[in-house]
């Protein structure tokens, strides 16, 4: 069962995404780990990058070199230079600067297409752990013929291709696999493009400030069945709003006139306002200790689900953790707030 529906509706980005990989890429890309050559660079990139939510493009952040095609390209230039003028052959000469000159200029208009731009996070909903996390990043650019052919991704994410318009401000969503709840920092950001002729690759590496919420993958367990002492136990805490009566308060002004206690206020007793309410039942208060047949991440996912269902039901639910307790409600941010306990909680806290 899905249930990123339980949250807000995700933003469309006004760029198309063409997703790029296959599931067997996917889950090579997910365990992608830096090799040592790779960590070296980026601890070189990092000074001269710092961590920010607002990166520009600039000389000192991209990189230019040949891609595989561009090595085979410059080496026939040369091996056409080397007969030309082993035999003094002036048409083949002219053709292998042809070629040289060629990846020049391609180096100069693939830099060109990326330097310029303007990278800002906007931030990522929360979304449940197995699930895509999708960060939204503002993307401008200051090239009046625009930029075409760009490719970007997180490290361990998915490749996502797009291009955009002279001078224009665009937003895309680039996406990450959320392994395991708490807080995802989805590390470096990969920009590159091998446009014009794809013989030339410029690309970079940026170190920006983004996180989002991984709330516990519900796990559906039945709801285990509470002892009920008393007769207080057994109805819990009173809630607003019902129409059983409750007692009675004192008068304020705004207080509705059918709720007056006119028998009361005949009495010379003063004025009072009835009060009215419902019980929220035991059985909606989600315990920690409730679930203690469970392991640690399992008692998480199977409190999820359980918050997830009465809040679909309509059912108003409290939660109780050790070290925090939130009381019973049903509204959007009462769930945002549960399941963001649930996905931030500390397992040491809990004992077991």
């Amino acid at each position: 069962m899905h249930f990123s529906g339980f949250l807000s509706k995700k933003a469309k980005p006004s760029a198309a995404v063409k997703r790029t990989v296959t599931e067997h890429h996917r889950e090579l890309h997910r365990n992608r780990q830096p090799s040592p050559w790779q960590v070296r660079f980026f601890r070189w990139t990092d000074k001269r990058v710092p961590l920010a939510t607002d990166v520009l493009l600039t000389r000192k952040n991209v990189y230019t070199l040949p891609t595989l095609s561009g090595f085979s390209f410059l080496g026939l230039g040369f091996v056409l230079w080397l007969l030309g003028t082993s035999y003094q052959n002036n048409l083949i000469l002219a053709l292998s600067y042809l070629l040289i000159s060629l990846i020049v200029v391609a180096i100069f208009h693939s830099y060109a297409n990326l330097a310029g731009l303007q990278i800002k996070v906007l931030g990522a909903k929360p979304a449940f752990v197995g699930e895509n996390v999708n960060f939204m990043l503002e993307i401008q650019g200051a090239r009046a013929q625009g930029y075409e052919n760009l490719t970007i991704r997180w490290w361990n994410g998915e490749n996502a291709s797009f291009d955009f318009e002279d001078q224009k401000s665009t937003q895309i969503r680039v996406a990450v696999y959320a392994g395991k709840r708490g807080t995802l920092q989805p590390g470096k950001l990969l920009i590159e493009s091998c446009f014009p002729l794809g013989i030339i690759r410029c690309w970079t590496w940026l170190n920006l400030d983004a996180h989002a919420v991984i709330f516990p993958k519900p796990l559906q367990v039945t709801f285990p069945k509470q002892p009920m002492g008393d007769s207080d136990s057994e109805h819990g805490e009173q809630i607003r709003g019902g129409d059983d009566f409750t007692g009675l308060k004192e008068y304020r002004a705004g207080d509705p006139i059918k709720h007056i206690a006119w028998k009361h206020y005949a009495r010379e007793q003063g004025l009072y306002s009835k009060e009215y309410g419902r019980a929220a039942r035991r059985d909606s208060y989600l315990q920690w200790n409730a679930f203690s047949h469970l392991p640690a991440e399992e008692r998480l996912s199977a409190l999820c689900y359980w918050a997830l269902e009465f809040d679909r039901s309509g059912t108003p639910y409290g939660l109780h953790l050790p070290g925090k307790e939130f009381i019973p409600a049903c509204t959007d941010d009462h769930r945002l707030n549960v399941l963001s306990a649930l996905a931030l909680f500390d397992i040491n806290l809990g004992g077991h």
